[in-house]
């Protein structure tokens, strides 16, 4: 079917490669296995079938099944290696697996393969679906696992699944292309109206229930994890909420008193610090004039014992002492003042970021957060965020800012104390067009392997719209898993499996006992055959005993006959010679003697003729069948016996053709071919064609799996029901008297010569009008066939061959 190799290489990869992105379609998070892989049964029945050197196509199929197309999309080399190393370890596993599982269904099931027993389906159940099938899920897993895709905790599932959806692959993708393409072509023709839509229903009962209950289980996930990530989001919209009534409380405090000392200060915070750890410190900072700065500086250094001043910080983050303003906010009180000691007298509104925070504050008289910032006391690496709350007189005139400081991964973990996350992955970004996370909890542990749900919610804080983000690792899908799909599944397999064990062998065996029956027939219909063969072998036979007895008791008053008669004629002309001498001239003299040799050569002709038919009667009942044996090319053999007998039918005008293959050798009597190639031809002559007709005659042989099949054919006028059933028995012919007379003789001693000196078989059909057909049979050796000891019927082929073409 496919001449050129790589024509069914790219056929193969293409067909591997649109059956794994269908089957993709079916796959379950996390993505890396589907409930049946058709790929693999496709790459199994290709090496089946034409042979291993045709696995580069499985890898090449596989490989464009698993690139990603973002790299090749984006560019980059370093990418583009990173990206093709996982798809093309899963692509040598696939063609691992092929070679693998084809060698154990020829090592273990064998080829061709059948499978019409039980044995030799479980088999290629076990050792082909099964072991063969564990190639690549193993090799696949360890890849995935390399490159960091997926959980050591995951393995166990994601290889039990790749396993069974590839040994379902084998099963019924292979087991399909065998009904139409493998051999022996008989038994697996004969299962496609059972074997093909079976299958294909059970396995399209088995998927689905497979994808409802893993869509289902999807489902029953994606709800708890939604429960989970509301609850996520409901905290800690409720801790930040309750930080904010805690700057409330102390902007009162401040509007209320008029002088505020730093122990009272420190006292009324504590409790708020106690209750919401989150606060990185909570401050008061006053608006403080130029003219108001050296006594405030002053009263700082009194208070920690050290020297303060009002300072900034430069672009490099250096701190500097703050240049000359008309006004400062300045960080006066702020607790705890421990881990905050080196923000007192920092000038807040000399960041710009900052002031543009206080003037949103003052102008709405409502909280105004800034945006993410790194705060003055900061050591590490953490983002900060800092809540203003103006203080106003009751005249109105703005004392200043109460301040909460949040280090927002301090704010989120004291929000998530206590909490099991369970692969669940949080993140809290900022709001505008460059949004800076601000913290996540994400870890190579819980992002491994992507994301599977995900959720998010606008959430407020102070002036600003932030994200709340909630995603799902494949963690979180692992560990709220049920094991309801891998049941579905599991038992799934064992019903296709025992399924499509029993429908193969149910139709292998009811192959093979059709083909017994066929076989029984075909038997019955040889020995029938043997039978009327045999009856009129043994007819035939007693008509030549007969012959050979009246051949016998003929030849001596025959022979005794001509010699009289042959003396007669010699005496007669004697006796002419006489009286001739004696010169006697008797009356009518002439005539007498004329009459008397007349009847003398009239007599000895018939006597010749009958002593030539006896000699002919012996030859039809003597048997010969070892004389001169030799081995003869046929072709050549053949075509010198119709060179020799051109002559005749030229003359006549027919046409004689020979169709023989060249390298066929026989030893057998070549002296008995050209005696049947002979009568036949005479034959055809003589009775095939009416006078004057020109016709075609031909000589056909073939290879049999018993010897060789001899065609003689014409396109004459055929014979009738009634000559056909006596067409080889002595003395019967069409033709009775005239120049043409013939003795009936000729296709019986053929019929001889080929059954006794030949060792063959000869039959005949023919069709009024449209010619006749001598089928011949004969051994490529006939020791060989005279040592097995008997004559074999004909089979079938020579039935259908027979008739003229």
């Amino acid at each position: 079917m496919f001449k050129q190799p790589w024509l069914l290489m790219l056929l193969t990869a293409l067909a591997y490669f649109a059956a794994g992105r269908l089957a993709l379609l079916l796959a379950i998070p996390p993505g890396f296995a589907t409930a049946i892989w058709p790929a693999a049964g496709i790459a199994v029945a290709v090496l089946l079938l034409y042979g291993y050197r045709y696995w580069p196509a499985i890898a090449l199929g596989s490989f464009l099944v698993n690139i990603p197309l973002d790299p090749l999309l984006s560019g980059g080399q370093a990418p583009l290696l990173a990206s093709i190393q996982l798809p093309f370890f899963i692509a040598s596993g696939a063609a691992l697996q092929a070679l693998v599982s084809v060698w154990l269904l020829r090592r273990f099931v064998h080829y061709p393969v059948r499978l019409d027993t039980t044995g030799s389906v479980l088999k290629f159940i076990v050792v082909v679906c099964g072991a063969g099938s564990m190639v690549s899920a193993t090799v696949g897993v360890l890849a995935l696992l390399q490159a960091g895709q997926l959980l050591l905790s995951e393995a166990p599932f994601n290889w039990f699944t790749w396993w069974v959806g590839d040994g379902l692959g084998v099963l019924l993708v292979s087991t399909l292309i065998f009904v139409f393409r493998a051999e022996p072509r008989g038994i697996w023709h004969s299962r496609r109206k059972v074997v093909v839509p079976v299958l294909l229903l059970a396995t399209l009962v088995i998927v689905v229930l497979y994808i409802m209950a893993s869509r289902w289980e999807l489902s029953r996930q994606q709800g708890i994890f939604e429960r989970h990530a509301g609850q996520l989001f409901q905290r800690t919209e409720a801790v930040l909420h309750s930080y904010f009534e805690g700057l409330y409380a102390l902007q009162a405090f401040f509007s209320t008193a008029e002088v505020v000392p730093a122990e009272d200060f420190e006292q009324f915070v504590s409790g708020t610090l106690q209750r919401n750890p989150g606060f990185q410190g909570i401050a008061w900072n006053p608006v403080v004039t130029h003219v108001q700065r050296r006594a405030t500086e002053r009263r700082l250094s009194e208070e920690l014992g050290e020297t303060v001043v009002f300072a900034e910080v430069d672009q490099n983050g250096t701190r500097m002492r703050a240049e000359r303003r008309d006004s400062y906010v300045v960080i006066r009180y702020i607790q705890p003042l421990a881990s905050n000691r080196r923000a007192l007298g920092y000038d807040i509104s000399s960041n710009q970021l900052v002031r543009r925070a206080l003037m949103n504050a003052a102008r709405r008289g409502e909280p105004a957060a800034t945006e993410p910032i790194r705060l003055v006391q900061e050591t590490g690496e953490q983002l900060g965020v800092v809540v203003y709350l103006p203080v106003t007189t009751a005249s109105g005139r703005l004392q200043g800012y109460v301040s909460g400081v949040f280090r927002m991964g301090d704010v989120m973990r004291a929000v998530l104390a206590g909490e099991s996350m369970g692969g669940v992955s949080l993140r809290l970004r900022s709001g505008g067009a460059a949004p800076e996370t601000l913290y996540s909890n994400t870890d190579s542990e819980v992002g491994r392997g992507g994301s599977y749900f995900s959720q998010s919610w606008p959430i407020r804080f102070a002036d600003r719209q932030w994200h709340f983000e909630v995603d799902a690792s494949q963690r979180f899908w692992a560990d709220s898993r049920s094991i309801m799909p891998w049941g579905v599944l599991a038992s799934g397999l064992l019903f296709v499996g025992l399924l499509g064990m029993s429908l193969l062998v149910l139709t292998g065996a009811k192959y093979r006992a059709e083909e017994s029956e066929r076989e029984l027939t075909r038997i019955v219909e040889r020995l029938r055959e043997a039978q009327g063969q045999l009856v009129e072998a043994e007819k035939l036979a007693a008509l030549g005993g007969m012959m050979a007895g009246f051949a016998h008791e003929l030849n001596t008053p025959i022979g005794i006959a001509i010699t009289a008669e042959s003396t007669l004629i010699a005496d007669l002309e004697h006796l002419e010679e006489m009286l001739v001498a004696a010169e006697v001239d008797l009356p009518d003299q002439q005539s007498v003697l004329g009459r008397l040799r007349e009847a003398s050569r009239m007599a000895l002709d018939h006597m010749q003729r009958a002593g030539s038919l006896i000699v002919r009667f012996k030859e039809v009942s003597v048997e010969k069948p070892g004389a001169d044996l030799r081995n003869i090319n046929l072709h050549d053999y053949l075509r010198d016996i119709l060179l020799h007998l051109s002559p005749n039918y030229r003359r006549s005008g027919h046409e004689v053709s020979l169709d023989c293959p060249r390298d066929i050798y026989l030893q057998t009597s070549p002296g008995a071919i050209a005696q049947v190639v002979i009568n036949l031809m005479n034959n055809a002559l003589s009775h095939a064609f009416v006078d004057g007709q020109s016709g075609c005659i031909s000589l056909e042989v073939e290879r049999d799996s018993q010897g060789v099949l001899l065609y003689f054919r014409d396109n004459g006028l055929g014979m009738s029901e009634q000559v056909l059933e006596h067409i080889f028995e002595p003395f019967f012919t069409t033709r009775r008297g005239g120049a043409t007379a013939a003795s009936g003789l000729g296709l019986h001693l053929v019929y001889s010569i080929v059954r006794r000196q030949l060792g063959g078989e000869i039959s005949v059909s023919s069709v009024l009008g449209e010619g006749s057909c001598f089928t011949i049979r004969l051994p490529l050796s006939l020791t060989a066939a005279s040592a097995e000891g008997g004559q074999k019927s004909f089979d079938s082929m020579a039935e259908r061959r027979s008739g003229f073409v």
